[in-house]
């Protein structure tokens, strides 16, 4: 079986490749080359070793190529996106970089804010701080409500509660620090501010007690005669669009604000109140204000005034500042002197020996008016001194004992 299929195989050498003989014909001369079945075999193996190694090197080569093309594709999108990223992430930067600038500068003009709303605070608790009138209560007066005010005799003067301190870490955050602490200060001194002004109110309103007279009663006698439509102030317009003040704070500004003005008009309601001693020297009280007997007539009488006694000739002084309505002689008075105080006040001084001013002359507290004697229905030297509001008389001690309670700052 073996024989049949080398004969065969050799057949088949044979057929394709016979022997072959290749003729070249040069100058005459003919010559020729053969191949022989296994030289053409061994050429044919080469030839097909070589196309399959141009066709494996072919493919390789594109696949190749294909796989370097994705490998390239995929690189640049990498980096396409890696870029995409790094821009997205500096625009990100650059916008929060921005947005803390703009943060900082929000903080800084609200410190600022702040700052000049301290300063308004600051002068505001200063006007609070410095009336001009120092009413001192040493020990508590017959109504038995009437706040103590704080004097330089008293071991610990009234003060403002401390504000409870939150405790927090905001070192880290410079502006945000700068604008609690100015917060906590604004705080503070409105605070003070109100309470100072309550304070105030209460002793000024706590004098006027003592007088028999009520604040409301001598306020609504200097009511001036007005009218109109009433329209009310927003905050805006009472403190200026330019300040921009948040409600809380406009509000609370508004109520200390409402009660200086309260402040002011009570001071100027005591101030025009004779609290004043009218006798300028050391002097004795020698009748008292209401019944008495009467020392001409010794017949039961109402006293009009109280009586003052004194060396003759002894300095007589203006209560309170005014304007002399009536200087000169008057039945039963014997020469007078009578002085508009504002407020619906008037004050008396009769009897004296000489007058030292004239209608129309403006006194301030302490001035002298004239000089102590026994004139028009007198029994001895001695002054005769009346207080009235509003055409009702009133005890003048009870306005000598208010006085001791206030202080005039000059």
């Amino acid at each position: 079986m073996d024989d049949r299929v080398q004969d065969r195989l050799r057949g088949w050498v044979q057929r394709v490749f016979p022997e072959r003989q290749i003729y070249h014909r040069s100058e005459g001369e003919v010559r020729y080359i053969s191949l022989s079945p296994r030289t053409q075999m061994l050429a044919a193996g080469g030839l097909s070793v070589f196309v399959i190694w141009i066709l494996y090197s072919s493919a390789s080569v594109f696949f190749n190529g294909h796989i370097l093309s994705n490998q390239s594709l995929r690189a640049q999108e990498t980096r396409i996106r890696s870029q995409r990223l790094l821009s997205e992430a500096k625009a990100r930067e650059t916008s929060a970089r921005t947005l803390l600038a703009s943060r900082t500068a929000g903080f800084s003009t609200a410190a600022d804010e702040f700052e000049q709303r301290l300063g308004t605070l600051k002068l505001l608790l200063n006007h609070v701080s410095e009336p001009s009138l120092v009413t001192d209560f040493r020990e508590p007066v017959a109504s038995g409500n009437i706040v103590m005010a704080a004097s330089s005799n008293d071991p610990e003067p009234r003060q403002s509660r401390p504000l409870p301190v939150e405790q927090a870490n905001n070192q880290q955050n410079p502006p945000l620090a700068r604008l609690v602490m100015l917060k906590k200060e604004q705080s503070i001194i409105l605070r003070q501010a109100e309470e100072a002004s309550v304070g105030r109110i209460e002793n000024l309103q706590a004098v006027l007690q003592l007088t028999g007279l009520s604040a409301d009663e001598i306020l609504d006698s200097n009511k001036q005669n007005a009218g109109g439509p009433f329209i009310a102030m927003s905050d805006a317009e009472i403190f200026g669009e330019a300040l921009g003040l948040d409600d809380d704070f406009s509000r609370r500004i508004i109520r200390v604000t409402s009660r200086l003005g309260e402040v002011e008009r009570l001071e100027q309601t005591l101030d025009a109140t004779p609290l004043g001693v009218p006798v300028l020297s050391e002097h004795r009280r020698t009748s008292k204000f209401g019944g008495r007997v009467d020392p001409i007539t010794g017949k039961p009488a109402r006293h009009s005034g109280q009586d003052f006694g004194a060396f003759n000739r002894a300095p007589i002084g203006a209560t309170a500042a005014g304007t002399i309505t009536y200087a000169g002689w008057k039945s039963g008075y014997g020469r007078f002197v009578e002085i508009d105080h504002g407020f619906g006040f008037r004050t008396r001084y009769a009897h004296m020996a000489k007058l030292t001013v004239k209608r129309g002359q403006k006194v301030s507290e302490g001035d002298k008016i004239g000089l102590m004697g026994s004139s028009g229905r007198s029994t001895g030297t001695h002054l005769h001194y009346e207080v009235w509001h509003n055409g009702k008389i009133y005890d003048p001690e009870k306005f000598l004992k208010a006085g001791l309670y206030v202080q005039k700052k000059g």
